[in-house]
Formats: C-alpha cells, structure tokens, sequence
C-alpha cells in the first residue's frame, strides 16, 4: 500500500471519527417543548363570557431563589410561571397598584392570593434541552389579602393538566 493511500485512508478515517462525534442531541431546537406557563383569563362577573382587563393590575411571587418578583399586566391574560421545586406557588394579585394607600383620593391597592398547587412530573428532553417539568392535578385555593376586601369573585380551572400553553388553563372572573 502505497504512503498516499495510507493518508488518505488515515484522513478519512480522522473525519468519519469527528462526524460521528456529533449527535443530535448536542442542539436544543427552537421546537422542542419546555416547561409551560400557566395561561390565565380574566372574566367580568356580571357578564361572565366576557373579557375584563384588571385595572392597574400586578401579580408578586417568590421566585426559586426566595427574591419577590412583581410584574405588572395590562391585559385581559397573562401567562406565570409555576415553580418547579415546590407543589406550591402563591402569587399576590393586586388591583391599583399604583395608587399609594395613604391618599384618600384614590383606590388603595387590593391584593388577593391565589395559592396553585400540583404535582410535578420531570421529564428528560434531551442532553442539550436537559428536562422539562409539567404539571398535573392543578388545585386552586383564593384568599384575600390583608386588607379582607377580595375582588376575585370566583376561580375556575378548565385544564387541571398543564403540558402546554396553548389554552388558557384557569378563569378568574372579577
């Protein structure tokens, strides 16, 4: 065997090696399904197959790593997060936000909570992807806050399964 055949066959061999060194799973696609937010709609009481936008509406939670997350919402849905190491989220939904409790003037704040709980299932995606959690079971639990004057008048859950968010998975009418 000649010394050109030999590099040539010792080159080949080299990049067969290094292509098949790649898998598919070294790249997470855009596609790939992750841990689903919790899709929320808001109803107007009186008219209950109607959307209702809360008004100067925020939703506070703990996050993981016990920081407090507050993020304000204008629309007639949102999309939160459950936690992942927890069967327990609780999340703070507060009316007026933006309206300091010592002005006569203006509405103060109304906070009501909503405690969420589930079970969690982990579920292996990929080496790249790693796992993704989904949730089942979901059960719901509404409490005033401290002021004692809850504006969400009632909660329904539609999907007690949460494995995607494609739908809206609760309806809170207020």
């Amino acid at each position: 065997m000649s010394i050109r055949l030999k590099i040539a066959i010792l080159l080949l061999a080299t990049i067969m090696v290094g292509i098949s060194g790649c898998e598919r799973d070294d790249i997470c696609a855009a596609a790939t399904p992750t841990t689903p937010l919790l899709i929320i709609r808001f109803y107007d009481a009186d008219e209950p197959s109607e959307f209702k936008e809360p008004i100067d509406f925020a939703v506070s939670t703990a996050l993981e790593d016990g920081t407090i997350d507050t993020t304000a919402y204008a629309s007639d849905s949102i999309a939160i997060p459950l936690r992942t190491q927890l069967d327990l989220t609780s999340f703070n939904f507060i009316l007026n936000i933006s309206n300091p409790v010592d002005d006569p003037e203006l509405t103060p704040p109304n906070t009501d909570v909503l405690n969420i709980s589930y079970t969690r299932t982990e579920d292996y995606i990929s080496k790249a992807c790693g796992f993704r959690i989904t949730y089942d079971m979901l059960n719901r639990q509404i409490l005033p806050g401290d002021d004692n004057d809850g504006w969400i008048q009632d909660v329904i859950i539609d999907e007690t399964s949460l494995t995607e968010q494609t739908n809206a998975h609760i309806r809170i009418f207020h």
